[in-house]
């Protein structure tokens, strides 16, 4: 197979530009190593003299000439110092450079100098007895300790219920078993130390700093253990299918962690033992390369499991946008860490100056700030929860208890993946625990690399600007939440269906049409309340903001004097209850359903379709259709032969069939009754029924009444009357026509079409009017 082919399935495309920028800076770097260490062997040639010039007639602009030579004289300054700042550098890189063949020799040579015996070996055998000791103290605390006390005092790890929180749970926990980890590490100290005493009556000084330094390493390779334990417990505990990985990637990482350890505490002790400057720098920075990549390596390799953890079962397409993006370049940021970290140890050992907290043990201190604080803020929301009951759930998932939700292979109900939203006091409080977890590992890692912090009125300045967003981040949601929540609680709020004049949906209640424009006047305030105490902080002078405010507000209110009649006049609509969200009005010649309201205006959905927004200070009469109750009368053509106290007794008994019926009864507020003859026509009775409904039920109900109306006429033989017209052509035999009239010299069949044409004519205007009374309905 090819070299390039090879290459190309080694390392992928995103990787192979990184790959050769990295190569390329290591070929730089040791192409320039020799000529370094040239550059430092040859003496570096005097500089010359600079002779004063000879008097010379003076220039005619001589202050042009001084301020420019001035300026090149400053720039050269700064070209020389740097040019001398660039020698030294690659003088001590080709020092510390040249050292490197003498790494092993020096080691030796440093043994066994500070050997009592003369031999380099005692240190390796104190080395061991120190690891023995402390092994034999571990064993001992276990067998004795472990089993005898900590199991005892280790509060039982219960199944969370239902509703309940696995954290929650399992938070107690996890703090004893540290605790009690804690008094093991402490109790298989003393033991090793104890047993290290008898074995070694009269220690050398250089011993004893053997040991202590041992037994160190061996302590923080147990607290890395627990470390990694702490973190994955929960998370393996709850999943069974992420117990192995997170098995896997709870050993890589500690055993990382020990070989960064064993490294970093081999450097400590040369150092500690006296070893030249030069070769232990160059044997610390290879260290801590080879403790970078040990550890990045774990991770890589792991990184997949990583994610699975920090989504804890969630579909990755629902976190927020910040932990989707923090799952994006959680390993890109480690790296540009441990990258920062150990260019920085570089520089600082080939200029000799003294090293910072070891890199490995720095990155667990950010990493124990970040996740303790997390911890222990998520903790105490979810015990607030789940356990005590005192907060909502989430919105939707009160909604999705009915089973609605999509369903699997064998039918069952599981629960849609739902976007990440701040729904609830829980969300709110995970969010603020992630930004006080990102504040403290900003302050872990300016810790760990003493990083220069302000002071004085600026600092202050800027805690008190980024504790005034906090506070008004949480408000901002704080509110809303719970207004949105008091809103969820008044019931659903109604939609608007196509086609539907204000029936069967419903409306909202006062409180749900009011609590939106309240809330966002809140919201409203707290920016407000937010932007001027940054303003406060910021040392601005919002006095004249205020006076000026005032006169812009004044010259608002004259020219906007009809923006602010509508304001006022939907205000006082909503606080007479005029309408609600979902009811069915009519404002002059305009119906519809209120669809949404706002501070001016409000929508209005007509059920065929069209949108009207309609400015409350345009509202002079409004009738609202869905409110108490609603009568619906029906009037029906009988004919003249028809007894009209049969018919009566028929609509009484229909109307109490309806009544008993389950599924129409309940909506009558009145049942079904004869009003009696109202009019009388040339060709037909005009009865008229009515029954009493609330608003929305009407129409359903009236078709069901035309219906049964229907079946029982043609059961009982009572005919409906049909509209006629009496036309009488002339030359026939009536009361008033004459043969001379104007119908006298028209032949029969025109007089027939005339007829037929009349009669249609007053047909077309009947059905014109029937449409336009549909119309305006």
């Amino acid at each position: 197979m090819p070299t390039a082919t090879l290459f190309a399935r080694a390392f992928p495309w995103r990787f192979r530009w990184p790959v050769r920028l990295r190569a390329a800076a290591l070929l730089l770097l040791l192409a320039m190593a020799p000529a370094a260490a040239a550059s430092a062997q040859e003496p570096s040639p005097p500089a010359p003299a600079i002779q004063a010039p000879a008097a010379v007639a003076a220039p005619s602009s001589p202050a042009p000439s001084a301020a420019a030579g001035g300026g090149d004289g400053m720039m050269m300054t700064i070209l020389s110092e740097g040019q001398d700042r660039m020698a030294g550098f690659r003088g001590k890189l080709a020092r510390r450079l040249r050292s490197t063949p003498e790494i092993p020799s020096a080691i030796l040579t440093t043994l066994t100098a500070r050997s009592p015996t003369g031999a380099p070996t005692f240190f390796l055998r104190i080395v061991g007895l120190a690891i023995g000791a402390m092994a034999a103290g571990h064993a001992a605390q276990h067998l004795v300790y472990g089993r005898l006390v900590a199991r005892r005092l280790l509060p039982r790890g219960d199944e969370p219920g239902p509703g309940g929180s696995a954290l929650a749970d399992r938070f107690p926990r996890l703090i004893a078993h540290a605790l009690l980890t804690l008094g093991g590490m402490i109790l298989a100290t003393l033991i090793g130390i104890a047993l290290i005493t008898a074995l070694l009556p009269d220690p050398a000084p250089i011993t004893e700093k053997t040991v202590i330094i041992a037994g160190t390493g061996y302590l923080l390779v147990w607290a890395i253990a627990l470390f990694w334990r702490l973190v994955l417990f929960a998370n393996a505990a709850t999943d069974d299918g992420l117990a192995p990985a997170a098995r896997r990637l709870r050993r890589d990482m500690t055993a990382s962690g020990a070989v960064g350890v064993a490294l970093i505490g081999c450097i400590v002790w040369l150092e500690a033992l006296g070893m030249a400057y030069d070769p232990h720098a160059v044997l610390f920075a290879l260290f801590g390369l080879l403790t970078v990549l040990a550890t990045v390596f774990a991770l890589y390799v792991n990184r997949r499991t990583v994610e699975r953890v920090f989504l804890s079962g969630r579909p990755a397409a629902t976190v927020a946008p910040l932990e989707r993006m923090a799952l994006r370049l959680w390993l890109p940021a480690i790296i540009a860490y441990f990258a920062y970290a150990w260019a920085t140890l570089v520089n600082r050992l080939i200029h000799g100056w003294p090293t910072e907290l070891p890199l490995l043990l720095g990155a667990y201190v950010v990493a124990a700030a970040i996740l303790g604080v997390y911890a222990a803020v998520t903790y105490a929301t979810e015990w607030l929860v789940h356990q005590r009951r005192t907060l909502w759930r989430p919105l939707e998932e009160s909604q999705d208890e009915g089973g609605d939700g999509p369903r699997d292979g064998d039918g069952e109900v599981r629960d849609a993946p739902r976007p990440a939203t701040l729904d609830s006091y829980e969300a709110l409080a995970r969010r603020v625990a992630g930004i006080l977890a990102a504040a403290a590992g900003v302050a872990a890692t300016m810790s760990v690399w003493n990083v220069p912090r302000m002071h004085g009125d600026a600092a202050g300045r800027l805690i008190s600007i980024m504790t005034i967003c906090l506070i008004g981040y949480v408000a901002y949601h704080a509110v809303r939440i719970g207004i949105d929540r008091r809103i969820a609680e008044e019931g659903p709020v109604p939609g608007t269906v196509p086609g539907d004049e204000g029936s069967g949906h419903g409306s909202a209640s006062r409180l749900a049409t009011l609590l939106p424009l309240v809330r966002n006047v809140i919201l409203l305030a707290i920016v407000g309340t937010v932007m001027i105490s940054v303003l406060m902080d910021l040392g601005v002078n919002i006095a004249p903001l205020f006076a000026g405010a005032g006169i812009v507000g004044i010259a608002i209110g004259f020219g906007a004097q009809t923006l602010i009649r509508d304001i006022f006049s939907g205000a006082f609509f909503l606080i007479d209850d005029a309408f609600r969200k979902g009811e069915y009005i009519e404002i002059g010649s305009i119906r519809g359903t209120v669809e949404k309201i706002s501070v001016r205006s409000m929508q209005l959905r007509h059920h065929r379709g069209p949108l009207h927004t309609v400015p409350f200070g345009e509202i002079h009469q409004l009738t609202n259709y869905s409110r108490d109750w609603v009568i619906m009368k029906l009037p029906l053509r009988i004919t003249y032969d028809t007894d009209v106290e049969k018919v009566r007794k028929h609509i009484k008994q229909l109307g109490q069939m309806l009544l008993d019926d389950p599924e129409l009864g309940p909506k009558f507020l009145q049942p079904l009754k004869s009003q009696g003859v109202i009019q009388m026509e040339d060709s037909a009775m005009i009865l008229r029924v009515k029954f009493m409904t609330r608003p929305g039920d009407q129409w359903e109900i009236r078709k069901r009444v035309f219906q049964e109306l229907h079946a029982l006429f043609r059961r009982e033989g009572i005919r409906f009357a049909h509209r006629e017209v009496t036309v009488r052509f002339a030359g026939e035999a009536t009361a008033t026509g004459q043969a001379g009239g104007p119908m006298g010299g028209m032949t029969g069949e025109e007089a027939r079409n005339l007829a037929a044409g009349a009669v249609l004519h007053t047909l077309g205007e009947g059905a014109l009017d029937a449409d336009a009374a549909d119309g305006r309905r």
